[in-house]
């Protein structure tokens, strides 16, 4: 058994020992551009979006050609006062591709820079390089990154009550993440990310795993994060991707 396709360079022939695997266009996996919040080194395209993580942070994407993705997003927690929500938004550049020509898959590389609000007074901004290899079922990325100017000590305050953290400037941070298909289900994805973002301070650690349920329309993630503060709470986020 065989399958003859029609192409501009003529008429391959593909016999049925050489075919992996054959799935509907309607499974196709519309965010690759991250993981669960880690962004992967997948450009956004034409996979535009908006999503909220954790109910209360609404956040949204698009992308301009193969090259430029754009993100960003705010809480709007009702308890909160608007002075002290957060925001954040996020640039990337996809700078390279390459496919093996072993077998399936490739890798990207992408360079980025956000902006961040930890309150109205507390400016956090990162700049980063990530690069992803992936296959036909699993993506896999590492992401290494600064955080650039500003201070090393924090007031932030919600409402009444006042903390206060510490983040060194000019800390290199690290990040590793992972999304794969479960079995043949095409909507079913494990998704893992760890990160330390300062990699001098093991403190500095955490730990996510998620089930994604997605198609091309809209995605959930449902999972845990631990810390070693310690700390081990859910979390969940919802994705839609209308055009």
């Amino acid at each position: 058994l065989y399958i003859k396709l029609e192409n501009l360079l003529g008429s391959p022939i593909i016999y049925e020992d050489d075919i992996v695997e054959i799935y509907k266009e309607s499974s196709k996996n519309r965010h690759r551009h991250r993981h669960f919040i880690m962004p992967s080194a997948f450009e956004i395209g034409s996979d535009h979006f908006i999503s909220n993580y954790m109910l209360g942070f609404f956040y949204a994407g698009f992308g301009i050609s193969d090259f430029l993705s754009i993100t960003a997003g705010r809480t709007f927690i009702p308890i909160i006062e608007s002075q002290y929500q957060a925001s954040m938004a996020n640039l990337k550049l996809t700078v390279y591709d390459v496919q093996w020509e072993s077998m399936s898959g490739g890798l990207k590389v992408a360079i980025g820079g956000n902006l961040a609000f930890l309150n109205n007074a507390n400016n956090i901004n990162h700049i980063y390089t990530n690069f992803t290899f992936y296959g036909d079922k699993t993506d896999i990325t590492g992401i290494v990154f600064a955080k650039t100017g500003n201070e090393d000590y924090y007031d932030f305050r919600l409402n009444e009550n006042l903390y206060n953290f510490v983040y060194e400037n000019g800390a290199f941070g690290l990040g590793l993440g992972i999304t794969t298909k479960l079995s043949s289900n095409h909507n079913l994805f494990f998704v893992g990310e760890l990160w330390n973002t300062n990699i001098s301070k093991r403190t500095n650690t955490a730990l996510l795993a998620a089930i994604r349920l997605a198609n091309t329309t809209v995605s959930a993630d449902f999972g845990f994060v631990f810390m070693t503060v310690p700390y081990f709470f859910p979390v969940m986020n919802f994705a839609w991707t209308p055009f």
